[in-house]
């Protein structure tokens, strides 16, 4: 791996880091990677693909957490307006001149516990992607701050969030599909079919506004992802 930049981050070092054989890049924070993207902006790794697939075809996106930018690249090729809340503007700088990120995303940034919508703007489909070192989940994803998420979602919208395991029966994703079930949503949690073969486990927890089928998600999900509806304020675990 070649280095192209290191610099100072909030939570440690940030390096962007380019593979000579096949040009992609890594961007990594305080030792943990958080964007694997390959040449012109898609996304080299499968959780992000599943978030596209799944927040596709909404006019308004909005995005919490950047990164490398490829899940916004992605949706903003695809035709959706696509803005994007993150705590470190550096983020936005690094993810247009490393990552290919097109300079139509809109960029804002702010905490996203206390974010609140431009100009009371709707959003069609929000996604939720803020991993990072030391960070926890059920404090960036307090209640109010998905109240607030809801509120400005559209009816018949979906909330999308992807969620690092540090291990196959880790409780996080629990507390985040209960408090998301509590606003009204429908709950989906994707695992992947072949967690052995996989270096990092991911959860991808879909609350949605609207009547889910679960052979549409199932096709969504391709061979990789499978769906399962969780009941409501049981996200631990319970399944239907």
């Amino acid at each position: 791996m070649h280095v192209l930049v290191r610099l100072a981050g909030p939570n440690g070092e940030i390096r962007i880091l380019e593979d000579p054989s096949t040009g992609a890049r890594l961007y990594e924070e305080g030792g943990v990677t958080q964007s694997r993207v390959l040449p012109g902006g898609e996304a080299a790794v499968a959780y992000v693909g599943l978030m596209a697939a799944l927040l596709a075809g909404a006019a308004e996106v909005l995005l919490l957490g950047c990164g490398g930018g490829s899940l916004a690249s992605m949706l903003y090729r695809r035709g959706c307006r696509v803005t994007i809340v993150e705590v470190n503007p550096i983020s936005f700088q690094l993810a247009r001149t490393f990552f290919w990120m097109p300079t139509g995303v809109e960029c804002i940034a702010a905490d996203v516990r206390e974010f609140v919508c431009p100009d009371a703007r709707a959003f069609d489909a929000i996604g939720i992607d803020v991993g990072g070192p030391r960070l926890l989940y059920a404090d960036v994803l307090a209640p109010r701050t998905i109240a607030r998420l809801r509120s400005a979602l559209s009816a018949g919208g979906r909330i999308a969030v992807n969620l690092a395991l540090k291990a196959p029966d880790d409780p996080a994703p629990g507390p985040i599909a209960d408090r998301l079930a509590a606003a009204g949503l429908q709950i989906w949690a994707f695992t992947q079919n072949d967690r052995a073969s996989q270096r990092e486990l991911n959860t991808v927890v879909l609350a949605s506004a609207r009547r889910e089928q679960p052979r549409g998600l199932a096709k969504l999900g391709g061979g990789d992802w499978a769906p399962a509806r969780l009941n409501a304020l049981q996200g631990s675990g319970a399944r239907r």
